[in-house]
């Protein structure tokens, strides 16, 4: 079903069919596309905080019901305006088979709002590695969820005040206990701490600050 639903959301974004659409399109900033983002699977949640990356992008939301919403950093600011931390807000857009996050494709504050529609699938790949002149952050506290790649797979960790650690791909199975709800992390890397938040890729972790060790090198891929 995944890669079905991948591949409808790319042909959403990349041109009409040739037959036209029964209805037509909403009003307001939605209508120049051919297609009506409200077809797509909705999510409405209240926004709790906006999540930036280890390069200071926002990126993300995390809803007060648990999931986390992706989008391209360009329409951060938009998606802002619409839903302040705090507002309730629709999503439209994937679900990762494997986990509570969503990829954004269009959002409104409310069903009567012309939905804000995203041009491009935003699957964040490989992570958003910090900048080379990022500066040197260090971060501890009590895991709150983990942080999700858009398809699925854990990245890392986002701490009860919204700190967000990253980890490289092939580490996250390893690190395991240190990246549930609950447990007590502490990490040091290169990142961003800021008025927009904080977050950092993480070159040692551990339980503690007092407790930090080198990151495990990547697991080999499983075999299908």
């Amino acid at each position: 079903m995944r890669p079905i639903l991948v591949c409808l959301a790319a042909a959403l974004l990349l041109g009409p069919p040739a037959a036209a659409q029964d209805r037509p399109p909403p009003r307001g900033a939605a209508a120049e596309f051919w297609f009506d983002p409200t077809q797509l699977p909705s999510f409405t949640g209240t926004v709790e905080r906006y999540l930036v990356n280890p390069r200071g992008e926002t990126d993300a939301l995390l809803f007060r019901e648990g999931p986390q919403v992706v989008f391209p950093p360009d329409v951060a600011e938009a998606v802002r305006q619409a839903a302040p931390p705090g507002r309730p807000i629709i999503v439209w857009g994937i679900r990762a088979r494997s986990a509570p996050v969503i990829t954004m494709l269009a959002f409104a504050p409310n069903n009567e709002a012309s939905p804000g529609v995203v041009d491009r699938v935003y699957w964040r790949l490989g992570g958003r590695a910090a900048l080379e002149q990022a500066e040197r952050v260090a971060a501890n506290g009590t895991v709150k969820s983990p942080y999700f790649a858009p398809q699925g797979e854990v990245a890392g960790a986002i701490l009860e005040d919204g700190t967000v650690i990253t980890v490289p791909p092939g580490t996250a199975e390893q690190l395991g206990p240190l990246l549930r709800p609950g447990a007590k992390l502490a990490a040091e890397g290169r990142g961003v701490a800021g008025e927009g938040g904080r977050a950092l890729a993480a070159e040692r972790i551990g339980e503690a600050p007092d407790a930090l060790r080198a990151l495990p090198p990547p697991a080999e891929p499983r075999r299908r």
